[in-house]
């Protein structure tokens, strides 16, 4: 064998044990399309905004809407949305669905009611209706793919940041302070990376008002440490 030819394989193997060490790209995170009762396709951890997502079930309907009173004062903010996913993995509904579906839009209209001060005060003059998001699951299987294969009592939620990441699961939600706090949280640092990447960009010559992005509303104040 030639020089040149020696000199080439050697190449091509230190190459190969380049491309063998080099780490493979990060895959994006997985996005979970549903149904809600209003039969729109909604994505439950979309980007650009963080959600909280609420998993409850026939046994843990009361400590749900305490956790959903807790984020009101998140509502209505263009980087936030709620969703409640309900287990009713061998519940009645299963026998009368169009029933159960129609008994959740029928208390969507009236959350939709209890938000309105809330979106004005986050200066949003949109009817809340439309960002009223309950997802039924009958047969379980959106529950097992968020990690929740069995049917539980307990109430759960799993807050999804900006990047459609999880921020913080609970698999047992018995603490609706830390909820709140980690939405906040994950609100803030969205807001402090969006300020730096625009920080970053360059300047932009059209400043008429319809091309400028409205200032994020102020968040709601931090919750008391506790004791």
């Amino acid at each position: 064998m030639s020089w040149r030819r020696l000199r080439f394989v050697g190449l091509a193997v230190g190459w190969l044990g380049l491309v063998a060490v080099l780490p493979a790209p990060a895959a994006g995170p997985r996005h979970f399309k549903v149904t809600d009762a209003d039969n729109h396709t909604i994505v439950l951890n979309r980007s650009g905004v963080i959600t909280a997502l609420i998993g409850t079930s026939e046994d843990s309907q009361q400590a749900a809407r305490q956790a959903g009173v807790e984020l009101h004062p998140f509502q209505g903010r263009s980087d936030f949305q709620l969703i409640v996913a309900v287990d009713l993995r061998g519940s009645l509904a299963n026998w009368a669905p169009s029933i159960a579906i129609g008994r959740m839009r029928s208390s969507l209209d009236g959350e939709a009611k209890e938000l309105k001060p809330f979106f004005l005060k986050n200066g949003n003059r949109s009817n809340p209706r439309g960002s009223c998001h309950v997802v039924p699951d009958f047969n379980g299987k959106i529950f097992t793919e968020l990690g929740w294969p069995q049917r539980s009592k307990d109430l759960r939620a799993i807050v999804f940041g900006a990047d459609g990441r999880e921020y913080r699961r609970f698999d047992k939600l018995d603490n609706m302070d830390a909820l709140y706090s980690s939405v906040r949280s994950a609100i803030a640092s969205y807001i402090a990376l969006r300020k730096t990447r625009q920080a970053a960009a360059p300047p932009v010559p059209d400043t008429r008002s319809s091309a400028l992005s409205p200032p994020a509303p102020p968040l709601p104040p931090e919750k008391p440490a506790a004791p």
